[in-house]
């Protein structure tokens, strides 16, 4: 069955078009010019003004679905190089970093038997709010304007071609962890019990959990949380 991409100027949100049309059962992509209500992980205010690439994907993996955030992540990874762009890096579990500043947040969502990977990249924005101060755009990395839709159509390019070798057994997330930001630095992750945890990053492993080596010298694996870079 063919993949559907349906484009809207304005929306509240991409991921809820998408919750609604999750009984169809189809794989289909939904983008926006700009959101009203776009949001991150634990509900954050997305800033989704004009000049962003704001973009939901629904899919129904059978297998590897704690991977698909890695997958979402490298998709933009790897469109950004086509592009030219290199000090590209992944703060665990959702941001895309250009020179160590985030452009790109990762939401991914269940709903009833689907996966929906929200992508909000910052793209012709020419100016971040004072809120966000580790924030950038394209724009405010090179001073260039780029074309939206050619970035619409390599970002799911890439994500596609990634998604059917996940699900074919064909993605290893050694192709991946090159990319990961804080491999042997101290840091700080809250856990969504409200725990909070002190160690090393030692690294991630198959299913995007980030392998923590914590300040009693155990491996602790850990599915969510917010992690806080101590250096």
């Amino acid at each position: 069955m063919a993949r559907e991409l349906l484009k809207f100027k304005k929306v509240a949100s991409t991921q809820d078009i998408l919750k609604k049309m999750v009984d169809n059962g189809r794989e289909i992509a939904v983008s926006a010019l700009s959101q009203t209500q776009g949001r991150g992980r634990q509900k954050r205010h997305w800033f989704s003004p004009p000049g962003g690439l704001y973009l939901s994907i629904m899919i129904f993996p059978e297998k590897h679905i704690n991977t698909i955030p890695l997958i979402t992540a490298f998709a933009v990874i790897e469109t950004l190089k086509t592009l030219g762009f290199d000090n590209l890096a992944i703060h665990w579990p959702n941001d895309v970093l250009l020179n160590n500043r985030k452009v790109c947040g990762i939401l991914c969502e269940t709903h009833k038997n689907a996966v929906i990977c929200g992508i909000g990249l910052n793209v012709n924005i020419k100016k971040m709010p004072a809120k966000l101060p580790n924030a950038t755009s394209l724009f405010l990395e090179t001073d260039k304007y780029y074309d939206l839709e050619e970035l619409l159509q390599i970002v799911l390019d890439k994500f596609w071609k990634l998604y059917d070798r996940l699900q074919k057994n064909e993605f290893r997330q050694l192709e991946v962890s090159q990319y990961l930001c804080g491999i042997g630095e101290p840091v700080e992750v809250r856990l969504s019990s409200k725990e909070t945890l002190k160690g090393i990053i030692h690294n991630i492993d198959e299913d995007w959990a980030l392998l923590l080596r914590t300040e009693e010298g155990f491996i602790r694996k850990i599915f969510y949380g917010d992690v806080t870079r101590l250096i």
